[in-house]
């Protein structure tokens, strides 16, 4: 008997070790692999996958979890979803039933019915995975950018945040969506998910005709079409970048769910090669599925003492949250020397240290007034070239020669 593969997903490995220590005393082959995040998961299932078996732990429990976890099972429809929660999931049985989940363990659970759950998963996913074959062989590919010759995997997140409003995470967003759009030649998008009092299309002077509220309307439910046209909602910027706008009336806002949001970015991911996420500074439950799902995490603070003092409590909350470490990278704005705070002495509060510090500039005042990102507006600019020197870091090394 072939041994099965088995995925963990949790934020804690506190399962994973749970899971490994019932079937190695079972006479049940496995192999298993542990995953903590679940912006990563799809990462270690093209790298170790396919999978029989996926067991989701606690930290799944939650509206936002479950969407991500019904969007995999659509993916990959022949692996056994089992879901291990210590208490009912904050979320409709709807919403839990659409997971696809072939179990429910309720945490803590004895081995020995551990181990069940599992055989009897491994057993479905072996009946599911010629049907699903099948229907592979037999079903058209749907229109995907790699069927126009681009890059078939999903685009890279970065979402931009601070734990104080003014740090300027709208113009970093702007000018970084720029920056990728001038150096790669790819298309990005920017999600303006300040979703009460969004400020990206000010900041571009663009005129919406649709927002993320309108897309969420769309009557069909198939994941697919809202992928296939998430583009038609969003505005193009003269630089090239296009933006999903943020609701227009706050009580648009309080309507959009955290499983709304992943499906939003979800479809963004799919039709654009980068996604920029713009933030409030808060840390709503809409807000940490954009942490939840993104390659890498700018976290801004000012040179003033509020907000250092902050930043480095949005830190620590992002370690509890089990946000890795070497996904964050700290952005230092406004930073002048003459202020009554040492920025050496900022420096030194973070070990990780940051990746671009950035004076307050005559050039950025400027840049708003054009309704144009800095580094297009004054590409020569000292501010413009701080910024590119720490921005080229995530080009891909052939391009960062040409910064």
């Amino acid at each position: 008997m072939a041994a099965r593969k088995i995925l963990v997903l949790d934020r804690s490995e506190a399962l994973a070790d749970q899971v490994k220590a019932a079937l190695a005393e079972s006479d049940s082959p496995f192999e298993l692999t542990s995953c903590l995040r679940v912006g990563t998961v799809g990462e270690v299932l093209e790298e170790e996958g396919p999978f029989d078996v996926l067991i989701a732990g606690p930290s799944l429990g939650t509206r936002s979890g479950l969407a991500r976890l019904r969007l995999i099972h659509e993916e990959l429809p022949a692996m056994s979803l089992v879901l291990a929660f210590s208490r009912r999931p904050d979320a409709s049985l709807r919403d839990i039933v659409r997971t696809g989940a072939v179990d429910l363990l309720q945490l803590p659970v004895e081995d020995a019915e551990l181990v069940e759950a599992l055989d009897r998963a491994g057993s479905l996913a072996d009946l599911a995975r010629p049907a699903a074959s099948a229907a592979v062989a037999t079903t058209a590919p749907a229109a995907t950018p790699a069927a126009s010759g681009e890059d078939s995997g999903p685009g890279t997140l970065y979402t931009i945040a601070s734990a104080t409003g003014g740090c300027g995470k709208t113009f970093y967003a702007t000018n970084l969506a720029y920056f990728l759009t001038r150096y790669t030649q790819k298309r990005v998008c920017i999600v303006d998910l300040d979703l009460q009092f969004g400020e990206v299309s000010t900041a571009l002077r663009l005129r919406p005709k649709y927002t993320i509220f309108d897309a969420l309307q769309r009557e069909d439910t198939d994941e697919s079409v809202l992928q296939e046209h998430i583009e038609e909602y969003c505005v193009q910027h003269e630089t090239g970048v296009y933006v999903l706008a943020a609701p227009r009336e706050p009580s648009e806002a309080d309507r959009i769910s955290p499983p709304d949001v992943t499906r939003i970015l979800e479809a963004a991911r799919q039709r654009f090669d980068y996604v920029i996420v713009d933030t409030p500074p808060a840390l709503a439950e809409t807000v940490l599925v954009a942490f939840d799902m993104s390659d890498m995490l700018y976290v801004m603070a000012t040179l003033d003492l509020p907000s250092v003092r902050n930043m480095s409590v949005f830190l620590s909350t992002l370690e509890r949250l089990k946000v890795p470490t070497e996904n964050i990278r700290l952005i230092l704005n406004k930073a002048e020397s003459d202020v009554g705070i040492d920025i050496d002495q900022v420096t030194k509060l973070f070990p990780q240290g940051f990746e671009s510090v950035l004076p307050s500039a005559k050039e950025v005042g400027g840049s708003i007034n054009l309704a144009m990102p800095v580094m297009a507006a004054s590409p020569t600019a000292e501010i413009s070239s701080l910024m590119a020197g720490g921005m080229k870091l995530i080009l891909p090394e052939a391009l960062q020669s040409r910064v």
